[in-house]
């Protein structure tokens, strides 16, 4: 029975007695009955009331401490209730299990605490409290064997008096994540100091002076990590706009002065931290005043920014040694790029020595071969003829291809651009290909497209080599049957778009197979691919294993003439001479039978022809006949040779007469070299018919 009910009954039959000694002491028996009815309504009606009141606030009060467990439930914190005098706990919530990950029922309550209140370290700590003012204890290990469990605690008692008892309200608080984290930043802070040392220490055995600048408040100081590279004099503390000139003053030296002021002055700095622009950035620069004994020095800027202030630190170290060894390294570097230079002006000077003697003959041969063409001789005789002129123009192209070192060091970057007639492409493409079936039964079928220009200007040699390497792939691998060449395309502005199409009914190609041949260059298909590449162009192939093979070969050229190939087939224009009689022209060469190649080269057009030997013969004549109409001039001529007689003709007075260098000097850029030197225009040797018709039309039609 509880303390709160015995009071209350003992209240009651008190109330009674009294009652009943009132009664008998002022009232009669007949008013007995009455009273007795008021004492039973008092018996129960008051214990209702009592009740009603009391169950009311029991209730409310268990309310609450349901409440107050739930909330507590899953924090990290055990709330206990002791009476202070008797050590008995009065109250505890029920969280015991899931902040100390232990059953309470393999323990009792009070074991619970008492276990925790036994650590020795609180224990000892709780034997010095003084049980009035708050208790806090340092996080403690909590490890209970039984379960194999440790965990970190930390215990908060509070005294609390209530009438004449005294309570503790303790805390038992699960620190484990805390202690973690406090670990952690201690080890994270042992690490940052050991590497701010070890920093420092590279710091100092790197460079030799700091300069700390606080671009805020505009102060500064200076460093050192070695006693004797005081580069800018003592260690001290300053304003640093004010200083920094100073500095410069008397120790910079006066040619690096202004770029050193320049980087390293405030206003450089803030800017570097308004653009956010933390990188840093190195500065050379010399201190002293004596050009002959510089000392180099280095500066590294580090920009260092942070909530309170933009910092910038300065570390400058010697580099004297290596700006020498730098200017000796460039010294040596120097004089091995000139004896590169003479060393490739040398093998230059020899292939185009080489060229041009190949060249002299070639040009003879191919000249001679095109005049006996022009007459009328056997068929047989003039096949061979035919032959002889088609192999000096293919062994031309490889001497082009071969001695050349501008295209061999560049592997055919350079593009060579010149005009061509594109049916005579289509058709020598088409006829050499057909060169190489051999025995095969296999027949070319050449189709051009009407809207062909009749002459483009690209690199039409390389292109020729290109398109018959895939032909010979094609005739390579087909038994018998035709394979188709077609060229057609689309004119776009001052361009056309040339594409040009191979079709066959060959064995075909594996993909993975057809890969690895793309990406190599000794074969067929990977070479001419390369090829196209790089002159711009795209390819792609479309390839069926025992069906056919389809290439598609697509570059830009630049439109010349856009009249259409089939147009001037229709007409059967004759484009290879034309009649200039009456029009004179001087041949100045040292090779007589260059002369006679060049003059049955100019017969067929009704030029009157006159040959010289010499520059000097030229000059003379030319003096005293200015009667010419044009002047094609050799270069590699002995005494005067082609631009010293050039240069001289220009002396003379009134001399307007064209002047076109004709030279077996046929590298990559000697037409620019003779453009620029003033000459009119350039032919190489040996002389081709689509040059020879330029230049005349150019001139004399």
């Amino acid at each position: 029975m509880s303390k709160n009910v015995r009071s209350f009954l003992l209240l009651m039959l008190l109330i009674i007695i009294l009652l009943l000694i009132y009664q008998s002491t002022f009232f009669d028996n007949s008013l007995l009955i009455n009273y007795s009815i008021v004492v039973i309504i008092v018996l129960v009606i008051l214990p209702i009331i009592y009740f009603i009141f009391i169950n009311k606030k029991t209730g409310h009060v268990k309310h609450r401490e349901k409440l107050f467990n739930s909330l507590v439930k899953n924090s990290n914190t055990v709330y206990i209730m002791m009476n202070a005098s008797t050590k008995k706990i009065v109250y505890l919530t029920g969280n015991v299990e899931e902040v100390l990950g232990l059953k309470t029922n393999d323990k009792t309550d009070e074991q619970l605490v008492f276990e925790m209140l036994n650590i020795s370290i609180i224990k000892s700590e709780l034997n010095h409290w003084n049980e009035k003012d708050e208790y806090v204890s340092q996080m403690v290990l909590y490890d209970n064997p039984s379960y194999n469990h440790q965990m970190w605690i930390r215990l908060k008692i509070y005294p609390y008096k209530e009438k004449k008892e005294t309570y503790y309200i303790i805390q038992v608080i699960d620190a484990t994540k805390e202690h973690d984290r406090q670990h952690l930043l201690i080890t994270q802070a042992g690490d940052i100091k050991l590497r701010e040392n070890q920093l420092n220490q590279i710091t100092s055995s790197i460079y030799d002076v700091e300069i700390d600048v606080n671009t805020a408040l505009d102060q500064y100081s200076i460093k050192y990590f070695k006693n004797d590279k005081k580069y800018f004099g003592s260690e001290r503390e300053g304003i640093y706009s004010k200083d920094l000139d100073a500095i410069a003053l008397e120790y910079i030296n006066e040619n690096d002065r202004e770029s050193f002021i320049q980087a390293l002055s405030l206003d450089n700095l803030k800017k570097h931290f308004k653009k956010f622009q933390y990188d840093s950035r190195t500065i050379r620069y010399r201190i002293g005043n004596e050009d002959k004994n510089n000392i180099w020095l280095e500066s590294t800027i580090f920009f260092l920014s942070n909530k309170q202030h933009n910092h910038v630190s300065i570390l400058t170290k010697n580099v004297t040694e290596d700006a020498e060894s730098i200017r000796m390294q460039n010294i040596v570097l120097q004089n091995a790029l000139n004896d590169a230079r003479l060393a490739d002006q040398s093998k230059t000077e020899l292939i185009s020595t080489i060229s041009h003697d190949i060249r002299i003959p070639l040009t003879t041969i191919m000249g001679l071969s095109e005049s006996i063409l022009r007459k009328n001789i056997d068929s047989e005789v003039k096949e061979d003829i035919t032959n002889i002129k088609d192999s000096s123009n293919e062994m031309l192209s490889i001497i082009d291809g071969l001695l050349d070192p501008t295209k061999i060091e560049k592997k055919l970057i350079d593009k060579e651009q010149k005009e061509y007639r594109v049916e005579k492409l289509c058709s020598k493409i088409a006829s050499t290909a057909q060169e190489y079936i051999g025995n095969k039964n296999i027949k070319i079928n050449l189709t051009m497209d009407n809207n062909l220009p009749i002459v483009l200007k690209g690199d039409s040699k390389r292109l020729r080599q290109a398109v018959l390497g895939f032909l010979n792939n094609s005739i390579k691998y087909t038994n018998e049957g035709n394979i188709d060449l077609i060229f057609r395309g689309e004119k776009k502005d001052k361009y056309f778009d040339l594409i040009i199409e191979i079709n066959d009914n060959s064995y075909g190609i594996d993909p993975n197979k057809l890969n690895q041949l793309l990406s190599q260059t000794n074969n067929d298909i990977g070479s001419s691919k390369k090829i196209i590449e790089a002159l711009g162009g795209d390819v792609s192939i479309d390839s069926v294993l025992d069906k056919y093979t389809k290439i598609l070969i697509s570059i830009k050229q630049i439109i010349v003439e856009d009249n259409k190939v089939r147009e001037l087939m229709s007409k059967n224009q004759n484009v290879e001479e034309f009649d200039l009689t009456g029009k004179k022209v001087l041949v100045v060469d040292d090779n007589k039978l260059n002369l006679k190649v060049t003059k049955r080269l100019l017969e067929p057009y009704n030029i009157s022809v006159t040959l010289l030997e010499s520059g000097n013969e030229c000059i003379d004549l030319i003096t005293e006949n200015l009667s010419f109409d044009l002047i094609l001039l050799d270069q590699m001529m002995p005494g005067l040779n082609g631009l010293e007689t050039f240069n001289k003709l220009k002396q003379i007075k009134n001399f307007n007469i064209p002047v076109v260098a004709l030279t077996a000097d046929a590298m990559i850029g000697q037409k620019e070299k003779y453009l620029n030197d003033g000459f009119d225009d350039y032919m190489s040797k040996p002389i081709q018919k689509e040059e020879l018709n330029r230049v005349l039309r150019k001139f004399l039609k």
